[in-house]
């Protein structure tokens, strides 16, 4: 075997993408190391809790720290206890654009995509129903080119998601054609789940549960009223997105769960925000100390890929240290531990070493130079010199911003504290202007 093929295996397996109920031998639990949040538990529980009444939920949690594995660990669980319900996954990303997100795009993901999956997985075909009127007001009115009258709900939804994905101007139309007409989308939208939980009844289940991923992913910036983008969608929208006639949980921004939102989003969507924070690697600042149980469980980790890769950890890292100073960098980030071993297969291959890590760090701050304002520096220094932060409404956005961006860290072991991303943590903030006597 080649060194170039041992390379393509260990880099195959260190994939970002999260982890799917059949690579349960990849599955490393970080409860313990992230808090005993339990997030999967409590979820199921406020589905199964409700006898059949619809919930809706939210679930928070930084990019990369493991929502969409736990999603489809609960889709699982879900789909083989009793009483078994249908779940769909819907991957938000296939049909909405992460720069510009609104409630119209996020109705027609969920329909599409549930279409889609119950005529995949339980041979279910849905007919438009009041969808066909719905299409043809926007023929009528010009604001969609496709002619709908010949496809059924699916490829019918999949050219209209098309159009709003990939063309702002056909996005504005759409939308513009479709806000004094949003009650009789989610009209039409709950006809279809309607028929699905009909026909899922037939075969024995007991319900319909759908789970959207990937709105944590939105870009949260100043929206035109006035409000930041994952505020309009998951406040000014939650009547909207609460109004399905089943079961939905979506992720959400962590940025939002934190802001003076967050007592407004309690109140929306049922009660506490369940999180997936970052794996505890490290104590809280100004300790720079590690966390071993964290450590253990990203040693742990990386040992079985490498075992499902057939590669020994001689083979791939120069020695322990340099595993384990990978791991530091990652800051608990499971996504980020997968890229920065790929970068440095990437960058000198295998087995790597200290200049893989240096490559590494460099680039990680240049992104965070590049990334980080004058007004970031007051909040970062001062999560540096003791894990907290006081919020207040003057500074409320600046600190989002470096949470939405990843510059802070947030942790749940023994009440919520906050750490430096250790790429930040390596730079120093810009000298301050003083003007000279």
């Amino acid at each position: 075997m080649s060194d170039a093929d041992l390379a393509q295996r260990v880099y195959r397996l260190f994939g970002t993408e999260p982890l799917k109920p059949e690579q349960e031998d990849l599955y490393v639990d970080l409860e313990q190391a992230r808090g005993d949040m339990h997030v999967a538990d409590r979820l199921e529980r406020r589905i199964r809790f409700a006898e059949g009444s619809p919930t809706c939920q939210v679930l928070a949690g930084h990019k990369g720290s493991g929502k969409s594995t736990e999603l489809l660990r609960l889709k699982k669980r879900l789909e083989d206890e009793s009483p078994q319900l249908f779940v769909v996954y819907v991957r938000a990303g296939d049909d909405i654009d992460y720069n510009d997100v609104d409630f119209p795009d996020v109705l027609i993901a969920i329909v599409r995509q549930t279409a889609a999956q119950l005529q995949q997985h339980a041979g279910i075909t849905l007919a438009p129903g009041y969808f066909k009127k719905r299409w043809e007001r926007l023929k009528e009115i010009g604001a969609a080119e496709i002619n709908f009258e010949s496809f059924g709900l699916e490829v019918g939804m999949l050219n209209l998601a098309g159009q709003i994905k990939d063309s702002p101007n056909a996005r504005a139309e759409i939308r513009k054609a479709l806000e004094p007409d949003t009650n009789n989308w989610i009209s039409a939208a709950n006809d279809v789940i309607g028929q699905a939980v009909g026909e899922l009844a037939k075969q024995g289940k007991q319900g319909l549960v759908i789970l959207v991923d990937e709105l944590d992913k939105i870009v949260v910036r100043e929206h035109v009223t006035g409000c930041k983008t994952d505020e309009q969608l998951f406040v000014n929208r939650a009547a909207q997105l609460t109004s399905f006639h089943c079961h939905v949980v979506y992720t959400m921004p962590l940025s939002l769960a934190y802001s003076h939102q967050e007592r407004a989003i309690r109140n929306l969507y049922g009660g506490d925000v369940p999180v997936v924070p970052m794996t505890k690697i490290a104590e809280p600042p100004p300790s720079t100390k590690r966390y071993l149980p964290g450590f253990k469980r990203f040693r742990e980790m990386i040992a079985k890929r490498l075992k499902k890769a057939d590669a020994k950890k001689s083979e791939v890292f120069l020695d322990d240290g340099i595993r384990d100073e990978l791991i530091a960098l990652s800051g608990g980030q499971p996504t980020e531990l997968m890229t920065l071993v790929r970068e440095a297969i990437i960058a000198h291959e295998l087995p790597i070493d200290g200049k893989s890590l240096d490559r590494a760090r460099i680039e990680g701050q240049r992104e965070y130079a590049r990334q980080l304002l004058k007004e970031h520096w007051p909040i970062i220094e001062e999560v540096r010199r003791n894990a907290d932060f006081v919020r207040t409404k003057d500074n409320d956005a600046t600190f989002r911003e470096l949470l939405e961006g990843r510059a802070i860290l947030q942790y749940l072991n023994g009440g919520v504290w906050y750490g430096l991303n250790p790429v930040v943590a390596t730079l120093e903030a810009p000298p301050t202007d003083e003007s000279t006597p």
